[in-house]
């Protein structure tokens, strides 16, 4: 099984991870949808709801581009209200279940999508589609090439 680490999307989940410890049950709904850039399916690349405040929820789309986002471990969706969106294929490299160093992944998503990102997406209480067509066109972030 391919394992990825996105530096974005584990900074996020860590972050949620200490977020909300004993309060009531946060009000999610679920989330899922497709990503194309171009027109074409966008693989491999973290997905991340932001709301304006609380907890993120995150995905990677699969082959065909789909994902659902997870809230937390046992919960899928997003929290409800007005969402920032971020999609990124920015992976840092990674050591498999041999100790074998993976190469990581550049960024092939234009910072208007993910560190500047202009995606917004509001959630309600349904079943909600997120479809995203984003286009390749764009500045790409500066990031360190040496280990991908």
């Amino acid at each position: 099984m391919k394992r990825t680490t996105f530096t974005t999307f584990g900074a996020m989940i860590l972050a949620a991870a200490c977020v909300g410890c004993g309060e009531k049950p946060i009000e999610i709904a679920s989330v899922e949808g497709t990503i194309t850039m171009d027109g074409n399916p966008l693989p491999e690349a973290a997905v991340i709801f932001i709301p304006e405040m609380g907890r993120p929820a995150g995905a990677v789309t699969d082959e065909n581009g789909h994902y659902v986002l997870t809230f937390s471990r046992n919960r899928k969706g997003a929290m409800l209200g007005l969402n920032r969106v971020k999609i990124t294929t920015l992976a840092d490299p990674w050591e498999d279940d041999d100790g074998n160093m993976i190469a990581g992944s550049p960024e092939t998503v234009p910072m208007q999508y993910n560190a500047n990102t202009e995606l917004e997406f509001i959630v309600e209480q349904k079943l909600n589609i997120a479809n995203f067509d984003i286009s390749s066109e764009g500045e790409l972030p500066e990031v360190e090439e040496e280990d991908y």
